[in-house]
């Protein structure tokens, strides 16, 4: 919105949601992260680290780094100050899922919480089952593939992947 304003644009937040896709599946599942209070955040960090790296390295197939607005979230999140991104210790990436079926049909977003030991999984999808199926993927390829459920409580996504329901 202030880079609308900079740029003389009376346009609302409306303009920037328009044209998006409305999703026909969305969850948020949390992680929590197994260790002592003092080395959540570290773990956290891996963790979330951990997922870059398989998604850069194509473990994930059909899982890409995703970009938001001027930034890439593959690079953390910035935030505006003034005109200059300044960077802020947010630990968080979004993958663009997509497969041979359906192409692109949904979204992945991983992040640590700020202020609670634990790792959030936000997810969208426009095709049904799509949410349950990127969870299968994430729990078999990423989160017990990497060891990272050693670190982290899957049990909301196990639970979310085996089709009981949470939350």
């Amino acid at each position: 919105m202030v880079r609308m304003k900079l740029a003389g644009l009376d346009e609302g937040i409306g303009s920037l949601i328009k044209d998006l896709e409305e999703p026909l599946e969305s969850i948020e599942l949390r992680m929590n992260i197994i260790s002592e209070p003092r080395l959540a955040k570290e773990k956290g960090v891996q963790a979330i680290e951990t997922f870059r790296s398989y998604i850069e390295e194509g473990r994930l197939k059909g899982w890409e780094l995703d970009s938001c607005g001027d930034c890439w979230v593959s690079e953390g999140c910035l935030v505006d100050s003034n005109e200059t991104p300044a960077a802020i210790d947010a630990h968080m990436y979004r993958v663009n899922v997509s497969d041979e079926e359906h192409s692109e049909h949904g979204w992945v977003h991983l992040r640590q919480s700020i202020h609670n030991p634990n790792i959030a999984l936000n997810m969208q999808s426009v095709v049904p089952g799509g949410c349950q199926s990127m969870a299968r993927v994430l729990r078999d390829q990423f989160l017990m593939a990497s060891g990272m459920d050693r670190i982290l409580d899957i049990s909301e996504i196990d639970n979310f992947a085996k089709g009981v329901r949470v939350g």
